[in-house]
């Protein structure tokens, strides 16, 4: 157990380490939130949002929370948390079934997508810049595996104090209330042991809590910073994205059948280009940028994967460089990019050729715009 000081703008957080799987300092770095809310933010290295990293490195990351639950009884459901966690839901739902030889994972990710699709539930987070969640139904051959899960496994970047997750495990556990165990994956996890007691004893069944970073954490706030304001979004809540959004994992994807869409350098001709890369995901479409980051690595380039987010974090500590820009949905919403690289080429990838042919980011940012997934059947 160890002792970690981590300044930042709005005040100190103290973290008292009790299991480093990855190294804390490899693994986590820190920042102020734009949200008086909640001030603080841990800034996963791995995560590939707020801090561009290495394909592999980030697989690593699904590979070693997969090992921690591929053996959990099926039919397995692993659900995760959008927009922040989606490529690392899906990376560790397709890991589990890889590394387990299983046909029995189901991957779902909540959204703030509105689809003309029946809902299957609906929660709030509460300390969110934007808290409305939903899940989808899944496609009715997907539906028996979903309704009759043994095992749940909800996934998100950090946990501190379990409440998102204790709501969404509870509103489908209504749905499904077979379920044998539940388990909330992490890359840090920051409930104390009497915490995980309290959230297990609500829970009432089996509940772990799978994690590369294990600890706890206090926040002192400094007196003299000046709250921020959450940045104005004056969103269209009348907006349908159904015409924009064709990445399935909304809806349910069986794990383990992953293809890539396409050989991105064919397309982008990028062995012509001797210039490092940055693949750039948009939003909660994070999952297939990360596999093509991921392809194009392996094939030998110099690539780092990042994405785009809602989420509003000041300049300073962690943050080097912010970009903000109108969101790619036409909602309405803020949208930023951080640390990105200068001397690297950005390569953004959108899930609808609408989408890359409407939005600016690449164009601005001096890269290029792709759309990978083929058009999605009707809802």
């Amino acid at each position: 157990m160890r002792i970690v000081e981590a300044p930042i703008q709005a005040g100190r957080l103290t973290l008292t380490i009790r299991r480093e799987e990855l190294p804390l300092e490899d693994g986590v770095t820190y920042a102020t939130r734009q949200n008086p809310r909640r001030l603080y933010l841990f800034v996963s290295k791995v995560l590939g949002k707020h801090w561009p990293v290495r394909p592999t490195i980030m697989r690593n990351a699904h590979q070693r929370l997969a090992a921690k639950i591929a053996h959990l009884p099926g039919p397995l459901l692993v659900m995760g948390m959008a927009e922040t966690a989606t490529a690392l839901g899906r990376g560790v739902a397709e890991e589990a079934a890889l590394l387990a030889g299983r046909d029995d994972v189901l991957y779902l990710q909540t959204t703030r997508c509105r689809l003309s699709r029946p809902l299957a539930l609906v929660f709030d987070e509460s300390h969110s810049h934007a808290p409305d969640h939903a899940v989808y139904l899944p496609d009715p051959e997907l539906q028996p595996l979903f309704q009759t899960a043994r095992s749940l496994v909800l996934v998100d970047d950090e946990i501190s104090t379990g409440r998102t997750l204790l709501e969404l495990a509870k509103a489908y556990l209504r749905l499904n209330p077979r379920v044998e165990q539940v388990a909330l994956a992490s890359i840090t996890c920051w409930l104390s042991e009497a915490s995980q007691r309290e959230l297990s004893r609500q829970m009432e069944r089996p509940l772990t809590f799978p994690a590369l970073i294990e600890g706890e954490f206090h926040f002192t706030a400094d007196p003299g910073f000046p709250p921020p304001t959450l940045p104005l979004a004056v969103e269209d809540s009348r907006v349908q994205h159904d015409a924009i959004t064709t990445d399935s994992a909304r809806i349910g994807v069986m794990a383990g059948r992953w293809s890539n869409p396409l050989s991105l350098w064919e397309r982008v001709r990028v062995r012509e280009l001797d210039r490092p890369l940055t693949v750039i995901g948009t939003g909660e479409y994070a999952y297939t940028p990360f596999r093509i980051a991921l392809a194009l690595e392996e094939a030998g380039h110099d690539v780092r994967y990042q994405s785009t987010t809602r989420s509003p974090i000041l300049v300073g500590d962690a943050i080097a460089r912010r970009r903000e820009f109108p969101d790619h949905q036409g909602d309405g919403i803020p949208n930023y990019l951080y640390n990105l690289d200068p001397q690297r080429l950005p390569l953004v990838i959108y899930e609808h050729p609408a989408l890359a042919a409407a939005h600016s980011l690449a164009q601005d940012l001096g890269g290029l715009a792709f759309a990978v997934e083929a058009p999605c059947r009707a809802s």
